[in-house]
């Protein structure tokens, strides 16, 4: 298993919004490291659904703010993408979730979500000053 890390090749331009993504990495992480510690699993599956909503919210309005064109399906990607961690976090507090099935989706969030569709949005909020 790859360690989930944030590096330079998933920044989007907008500070505010790498530093979150940063932090994702980083909860995605705790979670794959302490799978098998319930207490420490359960606070990270409570914080990722914190912050998932802080993230989406500022992110949302950013592309807002710029007008980008895509934002109903970003939206849409986002409510998919809390459908699933919702599906997931049941399953893992079931025991009933394979490892390998909470890796795959953060790294698929993480970085096929961060490295497809947010990199979509990086022209549209580069003329904007955002923080």
């Amino acid at each position: 298993m790859r360690k989930l890390e944030w590096n330079v090749q998933y920044s989007v331009g907008v500070p505010k919004i790498d530093q979150q993504h940063a932090y994702l990495f980083e909860l995605a992480q705790m979670l794959v490291k302490h799978i098998d510690e319930k207490e420490i699993l359960n606070k990270t599956i409570t914080e990722l659904y914190r912050y998932v909503e802080q993230h989406f919210a500022y992110e949302e309005s950013v592309m807002e703010k710029a007008h980008y064109g895509d934002l109903e399906n970003h939206r849409k990607a986002h409510t998919l993408m809390r459908t699933r961690l919702e599906l997931l976090a049941g399953q893992l507090k079931q025991g009933v979730l394979h490892r390998g099935e909470l890796v795959a989706f953060m790294e698929n969030w993480l970085t096929i979500h961060i490295l497809g569709e947010d990199m979509k949005y990086v022209s549209a909020v580069a003329a904007l000053n955002v923080d």
